[in-house]
């Protein structure tokens, strides 16, 4: 009773320090604020970013050193704005590659504080880091060092985000949850970029269309990728979650995706998603059967969702002669033509090729097939490497490809016979993703583009987490 008399006395006193205290506190955060503003003024445009970079800046670091799964999310937040360039004074990088170097050099000075080795391994690494050997040795062949510098640079933080997942995740419920950051992010550049209306101009049938969905992004077909991997694996979540209201939620993060897809228009991520997909099917029993029991319901809220978004008939229409014409190509579009001049340039050096990041340039040298339009890539992910870094390239990226399906394979079948059939479902939508980012690559490159690049990384980093917790959850025989 005499405790409680004194905390009773002392409350009034106690209420009146603390208000104190906090009209104290306002006091000083406000004047941080003023000579914050004041300060981040001389950097002129930049100064919004700035301005939140230096209290953010601090939380990011603390949250990452105590969690380190934090880390993979801040660089998916980055994605809205990924394609901003960040000026570094060595080699330029664009916003979500300056927080994979950010965001990675914290994880590495965590492990080696805890005596651990800088990052992680997995064995299909092996063929990502021959062919950043190889990028290397190519260099000295390039015709432009400052584009080359680049590609190399994207490559390296590519694999250095892979084996930063990998130190980031320690079990399957982090990867759902840096899986789910991805989606929730495609997801909010999918419906931003349909907030801004859809309004297309087709010609030619539609084999050429202006005014195609793409966001923030430098083209459609690169929002279209990020568009087929994230819609892949928010299947893959809504299979393999373990609540109901996670399941909904993916689900619906994969119909608003799949409609943003949908008026990208783009012809080489609706293959890419469509293989996906399919092996979805033949991978996931509960994919088949959720096929036979919701397309009519999902035929009819995609019908819904689609009456309350700023499109037309006229564009819907469009979307249909231009999933008609997959096979027909623009007068504008000579991709015969690029072709050609790839193969070429394979030909003229097939060891180290024209240099890194140099194809656009030596496509428009005279005497080439390409010489009278620019040309950013080979509009093939292997002939496009190839050309650039010559056949060992391409063969070392064949090689990650079969490694990541063997992986894909392995890390499936060992949760199937531990009878964690949410944890495959994880794996089988991962692999889409990764599998649609290769049907699209076939018809185009996207991977110049920061976004495109990062988040394909992100997905082979999240495959080798499943492959190395399959192995650890099943004792070896």
């Amino acid at each position: 009773m005499s405790s409680l008399q004194t905390a009773l006395l002392g409350l009034p006193k106690r209420r009146h320090f603390g208000l104190l205290g906090a009209i104290a506190t306002g006091a000083v955060a406000f004047a941080l604020g003023v000579t914050l503003a004041a300060l981040v003024a001389r950097f002129g445009d930049a100064s919004p970013a700035v301005f939140l970079a230096v209290p953010l800046v601090p939380i990011i670091v603390i949250g990452t050193l105590v969690a380190p799964v934090f880390a993979p999310i801040v660089v998916f937040a980055t994605f809205p704005v990924g394609s901003v360039g960040v000026p570094t004074g060595v080699i330029p990088l664009q916003a979500a590659e300056f927080a994979v170097l950010a965001i990675a050099t914290v994880i590495v000075l965590r492990r080696l504080a805890l005596g651990q080795v800088p990052l992680p391994w997995q064995p299909p690494l092996a063929w990502a880091l021959a062919l950043f050997v190889w990028t290397i040795v190519a260099l000295q062949s390039s015709i432009d060092t400052a584009l080359a510098l680049k590609q190399i640079g994207s490559l390296l933080g590519g694999i250095i985000f892979a084996a930063s997942i990998l130190a980031a995740c320690r079990n399957m419920d982090e990867l759902r949850l840096i899986l789910g950051a991805f989606v929730t992010v495609t997801a909010g550049i999918a419906v931003a970029s349909l907030a801004g209306g859809v309004q297309l101009q087709p010609t030619y049938g539609a084999a050429a269309v202006g005014g195609r969905l793409q966001g923030a992004f430098d083209h459609p077909n690169q929002l279209g990728a990020l568009c087929a991997m994230g819609a892949s694996i928010a299947l893959g979540l809504a299979f393999g979650a373990r609540r109901t209201i996670t399941r909904i939620a993916a689900a619906a993060a994969a119909l608003v995706i799949l409609t943003a897809l949908m008026f990208t228009l783009s012809r080489g991520a609706w293959i890419g998603t469509a293989l996906a997909l399919l092996f979805l099917l033949v991978a996931v029993s509960e994919v088949r059967r959720a096929l036979m029991t919701l397309v009519v319901p999902g035929v009819l809220v995609a019908a819904l969702v689609a009456s309350f978004l700023p499109v037309g008939q006229t564009e819907i229409k469009v979307v249909g002669e231009r999933a008609r014409g997959l096979t027909a190509l623009s007068p504008y579009d000579n991709r015969h033509e690029i072709y050609a001049e790839a193969w070429r340039e394979m030909r003229a050096d097939p060891i180290t090729g024209v240099g890194p990041g140099g194809f656009p340039l030596a496509s428009a040298r005279a005497g080439s097939r390409t010489s009278t339009y620019a040309v950013v890539h080979a509009h093939n992910l292997f002939l496009t490497w190839g050309a650039e870094v010559g056949i060992p390239a391409v063969l070392f990226i064949l090689g990650l490809c079969l490694s990541l399906a063997f992986a894909a394979r392995e890390a499936g079948l060992r949760f199937r016979r531990l009878g964690r059939r949410a944890d495959r479902a994880v794996v089988a939508g991962v692999a889409a993703g990764l599998l649609a980012i290769l049907g699209q690559g076939v018809f185009d490159y996207v991977l110049r583009n920061a976004v495109a690049n990062i988040a394909t990384w992100a997905l082979i980093g999240a495959l080798l987490v499943c492959l190395r917790e399959a192995r650890g959850a099943e004792p070896s025989s």
